[in-house]
């Protein structure tokens, strides 16, 4: 039998290519703001706001795992831009996914997390949180909030720090930062999978980038939890020399 999965931001840029390489292996439901980009009579769409925890209750129901990547993704958000979508809609998707008795969410967490160290250092999930901005202030409510329910209810979480994702033909420039913490397309939905079928992990926060010839996030604990085999190198797509 195949997994329900709720994917909230669905219709977005990480949901799409996802739904497009796995809709044959879960049963898949939207919960957007917008319609999905994929045209598939199997995918429900569930339309609503995070700040409607009713709405985010009925889609929830009869749902086995949450991919929570709903909220904004600006790293120069204000603290009223991101209160609603990234504070209160991350609880409001937690809520509504433990009432509706779903086993585990995969929380789309960012790098921005601990972007406010040194450039030249490597981070680890390990390390003290640091956030580089107000967008990761929030992302670091959403891993803590997790943490508290993952250890006094039966649910599980995986939170990935997603770095610099994009398709490399829509990149216009890239520095220095931006190469190490690359992550492909690609390399999420592999990453994605992975969580969705792993085992025995109650709360985990996992580092997500690409194969990158130099990392700015440390992903070996990704590799030994999940079984992550990253395919591509931001070093080698752009064509930079050593």
């Amino acid at each position: 039998m195949r997994n329900k999965i709720l994917i909230t931001g669905g219709s977005g840029k990480i949901g799409s290519h996802f739904i497009k390489s796995f809709s044959d292996q879960y049963e898949i439901r939207i919960f957007d703001l917008h319609p999905p980009k994929i045209q598939d009579a199997s995918i429900e769409y569930f339309q609503g706001n995070l700040t409607d925890k009713e709405s985010l209750m009925k889609a929830c129901e009869n749902v086995e795992i949450v991919i929570h990547l709903g909220g904004i993704a600006n790293p120069d958000a204000t603290f009223d831009d991101i209160l609603d979508a990234n504070i209160i809609g991350t609880k409001n998707v937690i809520d509504a996914a433990i009432a509706a008795g779903c086993k585990k969410i995969i929380y789309a967490s960012s790098a921005q997390t601990i972007e406010g160290y040194p450039k030249d250092v490597q981070l680890n999930p390990e390390m003290p949180i640091k956030p580089g901005n107000l967008y990761g202030v929030s992302k670091c409510f959403g891993e803590a909030l997790l943490s508290y329910h993952c250890f006094s209810s039966d649910l599980s979480a995986i939170c990935l720090r997603i770095g610099a994702y994009e398709f490399p033909e829509d990149f216009a420039e890239m520095n220095a930062r931006d190469l190490s913490a690359y992550l492909h397309p690609d390399d999420l939905n592999q990453l994605l999978h992975l969580c969705i079928e792993s085992k025995n992990i109650k709360f985990e926060i996992l580092n997500a980038i690409s194969n990158n010839r130099y990392k700015r996030l440390d992903i070996q604990k990704t590799k030994l939890l999940t079984g992550y085999d990253p395919q591509y190198n931001s070093f080698d797509l752009f064509r930079l020399k050593k």
